[in-house]
C-alpha cells in the first residue's frame, strides 16, 4: 500500500487543488498490484500558536494531541504533495508553522519527513516559482526526496491535467 499525504496550506484555491491532485492519483492505475490510499488535509483545520520557544514552553501541553495527530500524518504516509500559495516571494507563514512544530516535537527533528517522497503544488496568483523553489529546498533540508517538476495553476493557467497525470504517475512509481 502506497499512503500518500496531500496537504493544503489554505481552504480555498490550493484546497482545490489537492482535490483535483487527488482525484487524478485515484484514477491512475499504475500497476495491479499497486494500492493507493490518499488523505487530504488543510493545515487551517489545524489551529496551532505562532512557533517560538517561549510559544512552545507555554503551548506545547495544550496543543499537544493537534500536533501529534498533524505529525502522525506525516509519518504514516510515504508520498506528501504540499500544495500551497506564494506568499512574498516565499512560502506561507501557516506552512513554516505548522513544520516548525512538527519538527520540535519528534524524538529526530527529521522524523516526520526523512525519506519521503515529496511533490510542491501551487495555485498562486502567478507561476508561485518562488514559493516552488523555496519549499523545495525546506523540504530537502528535512530530508524528503523532492520531485524535479512541481504542479502549479493560476486563474490565467489552469491545471493542465495530462501534465499532472505524468507527474504524478512518476511520484506514485518513486513511493
Amino acid at each position: 500500500m502506497k499512503n500518500i499525504l496531500i496537504i493544503s496550506a489554505t481552504l480555498k484555491n490550493n484546497y482545490n487543488l489537492a482535490k483535483e491532485l487527488d482525484a487524478i492519483v485515484n484514477d491512475l492505475k499504475i500497476n495491479d498490484s499497486d494500492s493507493i490510499k490518499t488523505t487530504i488535509i488543510s493545515l487551517e483545520d489545524y489551529k496551532l500558536p505562532l512557533y517560538t520557544e517561549c510559544a512552545f514552553d507555554e503551548n506545547i501541553n495544550n496543543y499537544k494531541n493537534t500536533i501529534s495527530k498533524l505529525t502522525n500524518e506525516f509519518i504514516e504516509n510515504q508520498g506528501i504533495i504540499i500544495c500551497a500559495p506564494e506568499y512574498n516571494g516565499s512560502t506561507p507563514p501557516i506552512v513554516n508553522n505548522a513544520i516548525a512544530w512538527i519538527s520540535t516535537t519528534t524524538d529526530y527533528w527529521r522524523d516526520a519527513f526523512n525519506k519521503k517522497i515529496a511533490l510542491i503544488g501551487t495555485s498562486s496568483g502567478g507561476a508561485g516559482t518562488k514559493y516552488i523553489t523555496t519549499m523545495k529546498l525546506q523540504m530537502e533540508h528535512l530530508g524528503c526526496i523532492v520531485m524535479p517538476r512541481a504542479i502549479s495553476a493560476n486563474k490565467s493557467n489552469p491545471l493542465n491535467e495530462d501534465s499532472a497525470k505524468k507527474i504524478l504517475k512518476q511520484f506514485i512509481e518513486l513511493i
